[in-house]
């Protein structure tokens, strides 16, 4: 893509766009949740976390399979959009269905599994999400395909302000782990309904046959990946789960909360505007180079910061977020937050192989990562939570230059290109380290509130001194393409874009 050319600076201007809304939009839920959380903590006890937590993995592995790809062939799909979601639509109301149906035979198993029978009838309500999440995904994906982030605001508040409301009510009411279970699906009510809302796109007209194999033959890479990428994602909490108990898995999962808030939700909003842009970019026989290691440099002026201020003010923010008693997810935090640094890297590299189509290249890298990444996970888990985060740590940073290599060479970029794309984030984030350590070491004792208050602004500052010093041009880019660009421009939602070529209207 160059910038250069009115084209693809119109394109480069959407995709800034959509990375700011998508953040907005993605930041505001998870934070209203976060806050939701904070609540909850004081009301329930880890055992009841631990207990949704073991329903909420099972059901996260099988939504890997979701609709067997077809979302983000949908995404892909260059032409014919509407025939394409249809195919989309009716894949997942009928896998919806099915998934339904095999979670309610699973159920007793998944609860022996973990050697906690009380998971049984939470998976068996949980797995209602199937049918629920099936009937926005198509609408979603149609958001993603148009670059249409700043829509998925209503959706994406609707969900997480309906979980936390619904949860904190029936949690007061004295609901326990049920408070979880429904609030989740009283979200996703409220999820489904909004996408419907904003999105005008209707399953109507007659069924594409014709695609159904081409998008699932796309599909099946993404779905191998994807199974591959959820095993590596969530077998840290599979075997805190079935080797260290219920109240171990609910301080884990706590402690994973608050990366998920800060670091991964950067990678994961910049990765789904990522693909959406590489791959209009690639279908149109431009270049990925450029675009690709931009995207390195600012997705890293992201995550690395807030990996390195998540390590050092682990013990104020549980303290202050979650309280005294749960103290003992402040370790497995500090380990997290490395982790989650080294994967947001990760997760870009593999946007780029599944925008150009090599969705098998991008399944053997995850079958290499969980190859070595199982074991040594189930060796740590004879340890403890905090051995567990640490080793994922380790495998996820070889994993992570791996993956960065193997996308650079697909894209005709050099080794050292990237390592000078990611030398500013990576000075400034060594800079907040610093800072920070210095103040904890010899600075005055104080609540963890105000500790916070003073080591949060303290490290931003720092942090933005050093990057504005050593790149202030990719700071002033980014701000002029932002002012530049005057929002979502490339047609409304549901609608074809304005001059597309006939065959690619609807």
């Amino acid at each position: 893509m160059d910038p250069g050319s009115s084209e693809g600076g119109a394109l480069a201007r959407a995709a800034a766009w959509g990375v700011v809304w998508a953040f907005a939009a993605t930041a505001l839920s998870r934070l209203a949740w976060l806050a939701a959380l904070a609540v909850l903590a004081r009301l329930l006890a880890p055992e009841e976390f631990g207990l949704f937590a073991f329903g909420l993995v099972f059901l996260t592995f099988v939504e890997t399979v979701g609709d067997l790809g077809t979302g983000a062939a949908l995404v892909h799909w260059p032409r014919r959009t509407g025939e394409a979601a249809r195919v989309t639509f009716y894949a997942n109301l009928g896998l919806g269905c099915a998934w339904f149906a095999l979670a309610q035979a699973a159920a007793p198993w998944v609860a022996e599994f973990f050697r906690n029978p009380e998971g049984e009838p939470v998976i068996r309500v949980l797995a209602a999400s199937f049918l629920l999440r099936g009937l926005g995904n198509t609408h979603d994906a149609l958001c993603q395909k148009e670059l249409r982030f700043k829509a998925r605001l209503v959706p994406e508040t609707a969900l997480t302000v309906g979980k936390g409301a619904v949860a904190v009510a029936l949690a007061l009411a004295g609901f326990g782990v049920w408070s979880l279970v429904w609030g989740q699906l009283a979200g996703l009510v409220l999820q489904a309904a909004a996408l419907w809302w904003i999105v005008p796109w209707r399953p109507g007209g007659p069924f594409p046959r014709d695609l159904v194999r081409p998008m699932l033959a796309y599909g099946r890479g993404i779905v191998a990946a994807s199974v591959l990428a959820a095993v590596v994602a969530h077998a840290d909490l599979v075997v805190v789960g079935r080797m260290l108990g219920a109240s171990a898995l609910g301080f884990y999962q706590m402690a994973a909360k608050v990366p998920e808030v800060t670091v991964i939700l950067a990678a994961w909003v910049v990765g789904r505007v990522l693909f959406a842009t590489y791959s209009r970019v690639h279908a149109e026989g431009r270049g990925l180079a450029r675009g690709f290691l931009a995207a390195v440099r600012y997705l890293s002026l992201l995550t690395l910061p807030a990996a390195a201020g998540l390590c050092l003010l682990a013990d104020p923010l549980v303290r202050t977020v979650f309280g005294e008693a749960w103290l003992p997810a402040v370790p497995v935090l500090r380990a997290l937050a490395v982790y989650v640094g080294l994967r947001s890297l990760d997760l870009h590299a593999s946007e780029v192989l599944k925008a150009t189509g090599r969705t098998g290249l991008l399944a053997l890298l995850a079958v290499a990562k969980a190859a070595v990444l199982v074991p040594v996970l189930v060796v740590a888990g004879r340890a403890s939570g905090v051995v567990v985060a640490a080793a994922l740590a380790a495998v996820t940073g070889a994993a992570a230059a791996l993956s960065l290599t193997v996308a650079a060479r697909r894209v005709a970029v050099g080794a050292r290109q990237v390592a000078g794309a990611l030398a500013p984030s990576a000075a400034g984030a060594a800079a907040l380290a610093a800072a920070l350590g210095a103040w904890q070491a010899w600075g005055p004792e104080l609540a963890p509130a105000a500790a916070l208050a003073v080591q949060v602004p303290l490290g931003a500052a720092v942090y933005g001194a050093v990057v504005l010093a050593v790149d202030a041009e990719s700071v002033r880019q980014a701000y002029a393409a932002l002012r530049s660009a005057g929002g979502e421009r490339l047609g409304p939602v549901g609608t074809p874009a304005a001059g597309a070529p006939l065959e690619e209207q609807w």
